[in-house]
């Protein structure tokens, strides 16, 4: 049974077809951009847009629309195009502490990677240490069992895991480019 919450959270198609006419129309901005896309605010929406060339983002962009409950460490991600382009929710950033627990936790997970002398996840060095705040190791719990479910062959090894990638949305962390 659909839940009422989750139909209030999901895009309407008068909502993704006045979002695609407004990216139609150049009524945007962008907001950030990194090494392989960019990201824009629609104007007068809670929505964003990204343009991505990484493959491998778009493909997890394409697994996870419209499923925002079942993978609830994402960003929701409303609409994909079928090749580089996709519409999510716009996020807030992080508090300064939890950003600096993330850098603080990445710190350590670089050394311990670097003991290790080969490639290691996040998930594999969290179960190792006991220095991790509650809120970010409940997150890191959400967002492994979302990578399980999402059945990607080796993606918690190149999941770009920092900072500057997770955000806020409806109170709780999120990843908003991986």
């Amino acid at each position: 049974m659909i839940r009422l919450k989750q139909l209030l959270r999901e895009i309407s198609d008068p909502d993704l077809k006045r979002c695609l006419e407004k990216i139609k129309n150049d009524d945007f901005k962008i907001i950030g951009a990194g090494d392989n896309g960019r990201v824009y605010e629609i104007n007068g929406e809670d929505k964003v847009f990204k343009i991505t060339k990484e493959r491998d983002e778009y493909k997890v962009a394409a697994r996870i629309v419209n499923k925002h409950t079942e993978y609830s460490s994402f960003i929701p991600v409303y609409y994909v195009n079928g090749s580089d382009m996709f519409i999510m929710a716009n996020a807030e950033p992080l508090p300064e502490t939890i950003k600096q627990e993330i850098d603080m936790f990445m710190r350590d997970f670089g050394s311990f990677a670097r003991e290790q002398g080969g490639e290691v996840s996040i998930f594999e060095f969290i179960s190792q240490t006991d220095s991790v705040n509650t809120q970010l190791n409940n997150f890191l719990d959400a967002l492994q069992l979302d990578i399980e479910k999402l059945n990607i062959p080796e993606f918690d090894l190149d999941l770009d895991f920092r900072s500057e990638n997770i955000m806020t949305w409806n109170g709780k962390m999120v990843m908003v480019d991986w």
